[in-house]
């Protein structure tokens, strides 16, 4: 069977035939679904690139637990909980950390204290404790911790709940070992910039304080 050949249009007397194509249309409809097919890809992009943020928000929320549970008592509990903050932070880059809480939770199904987001509270036996903390105070040297000073400045930012009055006994006054909070808010940035608004993440995170005495 001989392949169709295009239609031959009449043409004027002294003019050429010309073959009827459909380069022109072909054009026309590229025109009109690219747009669509590069706005789905870059959608896909930025959902992929938001899912990577909220995982890496969480993962840095319990890794910090974690180890707040491990440093227990250790006065430098604050500083190495911050730099397990900082270690998971590679993807997503600390300077987008919105806020770090480190506070006094009642139990493993508690939240950060709404008071707690806006400023550090002192701990008390009427107000649970935290420590607020902002990007800048993940570069923070060892010094800098540590309640009170020297060395370092006389005010730390781990002082409204010192992490050397954290209950790490099985029984008795230094006892039941204390539910350590960690709050971690961290900015999202666009990949591609297709018009979506800007949000955060969260993400909090309680755990036990290990034992370290039976009382």
């Amino acid at each position: 069977m001989e392949p169709r050949r295009a239609p031959v249009r009449p043409s004027p007397p002294g003019h050429p035939a010309r073959r009827v194509t459909d380069r022109g249309s072909a054009i026309v409809e590229t025109a009109l679904v690219a747009p669509l097919f590069l706005l789905l890809v870059f959608g896909v992009l930025e959902v992929g690139y938001a899912w990577l943020g909220r995982t890496t928000v969480t993962n840095m929320s319990v890794s910090a637990a974690r180890v707040g549970s491990g440093q227990a008592d250790d006065v430098l509990a604050d500083h190495a909980l911050l730099r397990a903050v900082q270690g998971g932070a590679a993807s997503l880059g600390s300077a987008r950390i919105t806020m770090v809480v480190v506070y006094r939770a009642t139990g493993p199904d508690d939240r950060v204290p709404a008071a707690c987001r806006s400023a550090s509270v002192t701990n008390s036996t009427t107000a649970r404790g935290c420590n607020r903390y902002v990007a800048a105070d993940l570069l923070r040297p060892s010094t800098d911790f540590g309640c009170v000073g020297p060395p370092g400045p006389a005010t730390k930012p781990d002082r409204f709940w010192c992490p050397t009055t954290r209950k790490t006994a099985l029984q008795g006054a230094k006892g039941p070992p204390d539910y350590v909070g960690v709050y971690v808010e961290a900015a999202h940035d666009q990949l591609v910039g297709i018009g979506w608004p800007a949000f955060t993440f969260t993400q909090d995170t309680v755990m036990r304080i290990e034992p370290r005495t039976l009382s």
